[in-house]
């Protein structure tokens, strides 16, 4: 049986990490033209929590696992602190558009 090194994340620290990025980034479309204004304001915002969490990581000369899942965590309760997504979204793809 192979393990991790000490000192070396586990792949569930680092998925947690990249879910965490993964989640900051996934943003719905939005729908109208007017909307996109909004929708690039909060994607920014939620890219530089993201980049500076990739950034510090790059910065450690010894991550371990705590590293990857605090900087995770960070990510998760930054993005949480931001606004909601309040613009109108695209409807999800295969689904009918609704009138209204």
């Amino acid at each position: 049986m192979v393990t991790a090194a000490a000192g070396t994340p586990s792949g569930r620290a680092f998925q947690h990490f990249l879910s965490a990025v993964h989640q900051a980034l996934d943003l719905p479309a939005p729908h109208r033209p007017h909307d996109r204004l909004p929708y690039l304001t909060l994607l920014d915002q939620r890219a530089g929590l993201a980049r500076a969490s990739i950034g510090r990581l790059l910065a450690s000369q010894q991550r371990d696992e705590l590293d990857f899942t605090s900087e995770g965590d960070h990510i998760l309760h930054q993005i949480a602190d931001l606004p909601p997504d309040t613009y109108r979204h695209a409807p999800p793809a295969g689904c009918p558009a609704s009138s209204g």
